[in-house]
């Protein structure tokens, strides 16, 4: 999205006030802690296939329960952290989008705010992970980022 964004507007290529590099990253990141965060499922079935074996003793089921909670422990922060990167990027690339008239100052206010609802919605996540509005706060930054990918895919087949 990013490179669309640099690539619509005034069409001045020296021009970095829309998307910068930086603005990418924290996006990028945030995806790549998110892919890595679908790993430790991997483990996941290996770590029940054992638990529920036949040969498996009680002590090997008290260690695998262990591990267990580790691998989910693992698999809590990495998506915690890629959610807090990934609508980091979304308020940061709606900061770019106002001054570029692709997208106008509605869809790049829009992108803020909900950049920094997801934030809040992380945040709360930690404290209460239950919590309907949680779910509803990622649910909103989802919807809105398909949206605007779709936006930004129009864009660079016109362009």
């Amino acid at each position: 999205m990013g490179s669309s964004l640099h690539r619509t507007g005034s069409g001045a290529p020296a021009d970095k006030s829309r998307a910068s590099p930086r603005r990418r990253v924290v996006g990028i990141l945030g995806l790549g802690v998110l892919a890595a965060g679908a790993l430790p499922h991997v483990a996941s079935a290996r770590i029940s296939d054992l638990y529920h074996a036949a040969g498996a003793t009680p002590e090997d089921k008290a260690t695998l329960v262990l591990v267990w909670q580790a691998n989910e422990g693992i698999f809590e922060s990495l998506l915690t952290a890629g959610i807090v990167l990934v609508t980091a990027g979304l308020a940061a690339l709606g900061v770019a989008m106002p001054k570029d008239r692709a997208f106008g100052k509605g869809i790049g206010w829009a992108s803020v705010v909900l950049g920094l609802a997801g934030l809040a919605a992380a945040c709360l996540a930690l404290v209460d992970p239950g919590s309907p509005i949680v779910a509803a706060g990622f649910l909103a930054v989802m919807v809105f980022q398909l949206l605007v990918g779709w936006e930004a895919y129009r864009l660079s087949r016109t362009s």
